[in-house]
């Protein structure tokens, strides 16, 4: 393009990333970024190394972003359904323990929850929620005064008197 520096994306061409960072789709993206032949124009695009850094850029990003909301929020739906088996709980519970960095997390690596007898299962859980309880120990308390009711909400009558 005349006039345009390397690493500088027009507006089509950042659109055309982010909508190709979703999808993978070229020709969609082509044509959702405003392309007026998005089918010839599409794989162009996307061959482009400007554009083609831009699309990894982001599609990272959204790895980063809204994958790992999505993924955390399977895994806690996973381990709360009592409709799935208890070896899919199971796994669940130990993806998102390890996730958390929570005390334990390191020891369910060696074997597996199904596996462990219940006393131990029950030590783990006991050092998960102690240090649970040192976190939130750690955590400020924000305190603050009530606020203040103006003369006219004080002063009014109540329809339940």
């Amino acid at each position: 393009m005349p006039g345009k520096k390397k690493g500088h994306l027009t507006a089509m061409q950042r659109a055309f990333s982010s909508h190709m960072a979703v999808t993978g789709d070229a020709t969609y993206s082509a044509e959702k970024a405003g392309y007026s032949s998005p089918s010839v124009l599409g794989g162009r695009l996307a061959r482009q190394p400007d554009v083609a850094e831009d699309v990894r850029r982001k599609a990272r990003h959204l790895l980063v972003t809204r994958g790992a909301e999505v993924g955390v929020r399977v895994l806690i739906e996973l381990a709360e359904d009592t409709k799935q088996k208890g070896s899919t709980r199971g796994a669940a519970a130990k993806s998102l323990v390890q996730l958390s960095g929570v005390a334990g997390a390191q020891s369910l690596t060696e074997q597996d929850l199904a596996e462990m007898p219940a006393d131990k299962i029950r030590a783990l859980l006991g050092e998960a929620e102690r240090a649970l309880a040192d976190r939130m120990a750690k955590l400020k308390t924000i305190e603050h005064e009530p606020a203040e009711q103006p003369q006219s909400a004080q002063a009014a009558p109540s329809v339940f008197e």
